[in-house]
């Protein structure tokens, strides 16, 4: 199952105005990329062209979509808790690929509640293929949101031709097609004389609900911990090698957590500290047998501590392989997904809450029993 996931007014919210007293419109290759929510209430929209006069001045800028891909990288380390299956789209925008049930389900509610306690505006969809996972996204809310192989069809002939960016839109319209699923029902010679073949193979693809770019997953290269002393209470200051013991547990543990969770091993450990002189210090240890082992990380992290006080800390674990239970799933049959009623969502976050890791090494656990069983 793919999962789109999409955050609203992202480049808004993360932009530095020039000046407060006006409303923004951004642009990305000359088109409406995000603007002012407060525009809404005037009914402007992407597609609007007219100039607007209101009570403050509006503004259009032009941004570029690298400079804001640094304010992405939170929301993607939260879903690579889930999956290392990310492939971006825009900084703004990315799918996620699932296959075992239990940990897209929890995915889903979690990833909800993030929004909701981030106050973050946000969609996400689910589908199997990324297109219909992003128009599940725009079209539909609530637990239809995720759509089956068997609801695709269904799906593409509710949704209008136009809500797909295709130049040849108004010519397929005149043809009498008028939504997504119908450019399937359209004999591909027919559609060859009109637009030529390639074109209409790709025609048909997308009336199926195919992906004319396969999935295409980003590869982790590495897993970061930081620690800022200054900032810790009782402490407010930089703290000795002695004193650093019980957090370097803590994070050798997180690290050894992320690891397991993602199916990796590390043959690389690097330590970057900022020490209370302001120097930087870095070094790195190659390992001779890469491991996931927190008791292996916390000795390796504190033989390259230098003898001095610290004030920022950073654990960085590299050159990331495969673990055994990785090689493991490549047997396993994945389930169809199991659809998760709203009420039952609703009480499934009240009670006694576990940390986010302990449920997924449950969800994990279950799945592995399951599969033996």
């Amino acid at each position: 199952m793919i999962v789109y996931c999409g955050l609203r007014h992202f480049y808004i919210r993360h932009f530095n105005p020039p000046q407060h007293d006006a409303y923004y419109i951004l642009t990305h290759n000359r088109e409406i990329w995000d603007f002012s929510p407060e525009l809404k209430e005037h009914g402007f929209t992407n597609q609007t062209k007219t100039a607007l006069y209101l009570d403050k001045p509006v503004l259009t800028l032009p941004i570029s979509l690298n400079d804001f891909d640094i304010y992405a990288q939170d929301w993607h380390k939260f879903c690579q808790l889930y999956t290392e299956e990310l492939e971006v789209e825009y900084p703004h925008a990315w799918y996620l690929r699932f296959s075992q049930p239990t940990i897209f389900e929890q995915f889903i509610l979690d990833f909800s509640q993030r929004l909701q306690q981030q106050k973050d505006g946000g969609i996400w969809g689910a589908g199997p293929s990324k297109l219909v996972a992003k128009l599940a996204a725009h079209n539909r809310s609530g637990q239809s949101r995720i759509v089956t192989p068997e609801q695709t069809k269904s799906l593409l002939r509710q949704i209008p031709l136009h809500r797909l960016p295709l130049p040849e839109a108004e010519s397929l319209e005149r043809l009498g097609i008028k939504t997504i699923g119908e450019l399937d029902s359209i004999p591909l010679v027919e559609l060859s004389i009109q637009f030529g073949q390639r074109t209409a193979t790709l025609f048909e693809k997308i009336g199926r609900g195919e992906d004319l770019v396969p999935f295409q997953p980003l590869q982790a290269q590495e897993y970061i911990w930081s620690l800022d002393c200054t900032t810790l209470e009782g402490f407010l200051r930089p703290l000795a090698p002695s004193e650093l013991k019980p957090y370097l547990e803590q994070g050798a543990m997180k690290l050894a957590a992320t690891l397991k969770d993602q199916h990796k091993i590390a043959g690389q450990i690097t330590l970057g500290a900022h020490l209370e002189q302001e120097a930087y210090f870095e070094k790195t240890r190659q390992l001779k047998e890469a491991t996931d082992d927190p008791g292996v990380i916390k000795r390796i992290v504190e033989s390259l501590l230098p003898e001095t006080y610290i004030a920022e800390l950073e654990i960085v674990v590299g050159k990331l392989e495969a673990s055994s239970l990785a090689q493991l799933t490549m047997f396993w049959e994945p389930q169809v997904p199991r659809i998760m009623d709203e009420e039952l969502a609703c009480y499934a976050q009240v009670g006694i809450e576990l940390p986010r890791r302990e449920r997924l090494l449950m969800l994990w656990e279950e799945y592995f029993n399951e599969q033996i069983h």
